[in-house]
């Protein structure tokens, strides 16, 4: 939680100061001057990962993400997107005498329908999507034994969002994503846990 608090405390920062770099000139600016039109971006935070009990001392969170969008509407945008996630934990206990740490990453792709409410420079957004995403376990029981499990399942998530125009073509902003994932990996980590969880990104795009 403190490592979302304080990305949390560094966007608001870097929306207060932009302001200041986006100089006089609002021409274009408008969200008709938009549509019709592509986008892409990325963006790069912290990560709260779901509570599960087979699951211990989780650390080293982080998540990121890429998409490329179409604005079809002044207030409809669709977009192709990519996640990632990734975290380190404890060793399950049915992998004995384990020497090392164990990795979970989630990584896939799907598409979003955005809800865009414009505010000349400022936009505000919220949405939704699913997609089909690999949650890869990656066990190092010793160094002459790391074990590796991947499992595939579809995902789905939620985000709001805020995007300040910096000029016509680039924008930053920051992003809150609930995404739910389910994974199993069968003996080593008994019954199914959630591989998903929150992000909170800093967030920047390019738009043509």
């Amino acid at each position: 939680m403190l490592r979302l608090t304080r990305w949390t405390s560094l966007m608001f920062a870097i929306i207060a100061l932009n302001p200041l770099i986006a100089g006089a000139d609002s021409t274009g600016m408008f969200a008709p001057e938009r549509v019709g039109r592509w986008y892409i971006g990325g963006g790069l935070g912290g990560f709260r990962e779901e509570s599960n009990s087979q699951v211990q001392n989780q650390d080293g969170q982080y998540g990121s993400f890429f998409s490329g969008g179409y604005r079809l509407h002044p207030n409809i945008a669709l977009e192709i997107d990519g996640l990632y996630s990734s975290q380190k934990m404890d060793t399950p206990p049915t992998i004995p005498n384990s020497t090392g740490r164990t990795q979970l990453h989630s990584a896939g792709a799907g598409g979003i329908v955005k809800f865009i409410l414009p505010l000349d420079r400022v936009e505000l957004y919220a949405g939704g999507g699913l997609g089909l995403y690999t949650s890869q376990l990656r066990v190092d029981a010793s160094p002459d034994d790391i074990r590796q499990e991947d499992e595939n399942n579809i995902g789905y998530q939620a985000l709001v969002g805020a995007d300040f125009f910096v000029s016509r073509y680039v924008s930053v902003g920051m992003e809150y994503r609930r995404f739910k994932l389910d994974a199993d990996f069968g003996a080593t980590i008994p019954g199914k846990i959630d591989a998903g969880g929150d992000f909170l990104f800093a967030t920047v795009r390019g738009h043509f």
